[in-house]
Order: C-alpha cells, then sequence, then structure tokens
C-alpha cells in the first residue's frame, strides 16, 4: 500500500473529505434542533440581542412556565371533574394513548403480513408487493375522500378507535413500509429453519409465533419506533379522522399571544419563545425514547437493511 513522505497512508485524504461530509449533514440536521433548545430558554432581551445567538445571557423559565399551561400538559384537578375526566383532557396523555397501542399493534400485525409475503406462497405476490410501494408513495391528501368514506360507514371518524382498527388490520400508518421491512428481514433467515420446525409438526402460525417473531427483534425495535414517532406527531389525519382528539402535535397549533403570557413574561415579550418551548415539549419524549433505545435503533437499521 502507498505511503506518503510523513509514513501516513494515502487513504487518509477520502477519509477525511467523508467525515467533513458526514459532519456538515450533521449539522444541517441538528441545527433546527439547537435552535429550538436555545430561543426556548431566551427572554425578550436575549432574543433581540444579536450576540446571544445561541447561548442565552439571562436564562429564562417563562416561555416553558407558559407552555405547560396552554398546553394544559399538566393535569389541573378539581373537585368538579373526576380522576379520570382530568387525566383524559390532557394532551400529553391522550398523545400516549394514540401513539402506544397503535404503534405496538402495528408492530405485531405488520410482522404477520411480511412474513406471509416473504415465506409463504401467497397468489399474485409480486403485484402485492408492488401495490404496497405504490401505497407507501402516495401521498394521504390523495385518497382523503374515499378513506374518509370508509371510515364514516365503519363509524371510526371521531372515535378512539381510528387508529387502533387500521392497525390492527395492518393497514395503519405508513403500515405499507412496515410490512417491507418485515418482508426484507424475514427473507434472510434461511428455510431449513422453517422447514425443521415443520417437520417437528408446528403450523404457520406457531412457527411465527415461537420463531419467526422472536428473531425479529431488530425489525420489530425499528417498526416499532418509527410508528410511535409517526403517531406522535401525525396533524393531517388527526384532524381528518378524529378532528376533537387535542394530542400534543395538534394543540401546538393554538399557542398564541394573550393576556395570560402578558401576566407570565410581563411587557416586553414575544410569542417566537413560547413556540419554541412547546415544539421543545412536543419532540422531548421522542427524544428521551431515542436516548434510551439508541443502540437497539442503530442495530436494528444495520440488520434490516434499511436504506436512504
Amino acid at each position: 500500500m502507498k505511503r506518503n513522505l510523513f509514513g501516513g497512508e494515502v487513504r487518509i485524504i477520502p477519509k477525511l473529505i467523508l467525515y467533513f461530509i458526514l459532519i456538515v449533514f450533521s449539522l444541517i440536521y441538528i441545527e433546527p434542533v439547537l435552535y429550538i433548545i436555545s430561543t426556548s430558554f431566551k427572554n425578550y432581551a436575549d432574543l433581540v440581542d444579536p450576540t446571544a445567538k445561541w447561548i442565552p445571557k439571562e436564562g429564562t423559565l417563562v416561555n416553558f412556565m407558559y407552555a405547560l399551561e396552554e398546553l394544559k400538559v399538566i393535569p389541573q384537578f378539581t373537585r368538579d371533574k373526576t380522576f379520570w375526566e382530568t387525566i383524559s383532557s390532557s394532551p400529553m396523555f391522550l398523545s400516549v394513548m394514540t401513539s402506544v397501542p397503535a404503534a405496538a399493534i402495528q408492530t405485531v400485525t405488520c410482522a404477520l403480513a411480511g412474513y406471509g409475503l416473504a415465506k409463504l406462497k401467497v397468489p399474485c405476490k409480486k403485484a402485492l408487493i408492488v401495490l404496497l410501494v405504490f401505497n407507501y408513495i402516495v401521498p394521504p391528501q390523495a385518497t382523503f375522500i374515499p378513506m374518509a368514506w370508509v371510515f364514516r360507514n365503519l363509524k371510526l371518524v371521531n372515535s378512539p378507535l381510528a387508529f387502533i382498527v387500521p392497525a390492527l388490520f395492518g393497514n395503519g400508518l405508513k403500515s405499507s413500509l412496515f410490512i417491507l421491512i418485515y418482508m426484507q428481514f424475514f427473507r434472510k433467515i434461511p428455510n431449513e429453519l422453517e422447514e425443521a420446525a415443520l417437520i417437528d409438526g408446528a403450523g404457520y402460525l406457531r412457527l411465527f409465533v415461537k420463531v419467526m417473531f422472536p428473531l425479529a427483534k431488530s425489525a420489530r425495535t425499528t417498526v416499532f419506533l418509527f410508528s410511535l414517532v409517526w403517531h406522535w406527531n401525525e396533524t393531517y389525519l388527526t384532524r381528518v379522522l378524529y378532528p376533537s382528539l387535542n394530542t400534543m402535535s395538534t394543540i401546538i397549533s393554538t399557542v398564541k399571544e394573550d393576556s395570560n403570557f402578558a401576566y407570565w413574561a410581563g411587557s416586553n415579550y414575544n410569542i417566537m419563545q413560547v413556540k419554541m418551548a412547546s415544539c421543545l415539549l412536543l419532540i422531548g419524549p421522542m427524544l428521551i425514547v431515542y436516548l434510551f433505545t439508541q443502540k437497539q435503533f442503530t442495530e436494528s437499521i444495520e440488520r434490516t437493511g434499511i436504506v436512504g
């Protein structure tokens, strides 16, 4: 291998170029998050001060106090409401109750569909895969009218089951992508393992429950985290299918200036800091989840072969 005058390998230059590109792209993705964090802790003086662009000179928690009050993140218990009525009115609680069950159900049902397409002899399998890809790339706005008609006939509009029932039948939010992820994973499992279980007398359903699904830990992690984040951030379908549901992603648009904020912040204020604090409260739970599952998530991305 060729070496330069200093004894180092010539390949150091391509690596430096690669690292430079990775750092630049990382900053492009990280910069908005850093801006949200920085602005949410600023007061009005820091906001108009060009020298305090990233680090506030006088940090404040007033923006978070007002955002918590406006978004009703912390339930306020009163005598005229029961415990369940108070809890169920919290957007944070509603977001959790909408996202977690739907993501958990999708993780199972999409695995069953992906296993069938990967290992079983399904009629018109190639045509079904093409339809899955087509269903994923078509925006939901294009299928709004037939989807609303189906949900209305099934009496699922403005119902707590608006996201649960589609996920139960493998047709929830982004289910096409999740089925393709599972299909790609199950194709990598040797057929000998499946044949050995069938010889021992196991049926296909038992084979899936006892062998295939436990082996799909990496794919399960990927699908669950993706589904959780997409359900948590969903606004369009929430407005269409469940307009009375106030989740964190939908109620954040209602944050505005009023007399209450003047009480918290005084006469010199700007609603920009409060909106940034509200955004941080929205993405905070997902950042915490990723923080604890970072290792499993990166391993699952490598093993499932997701690119792009």
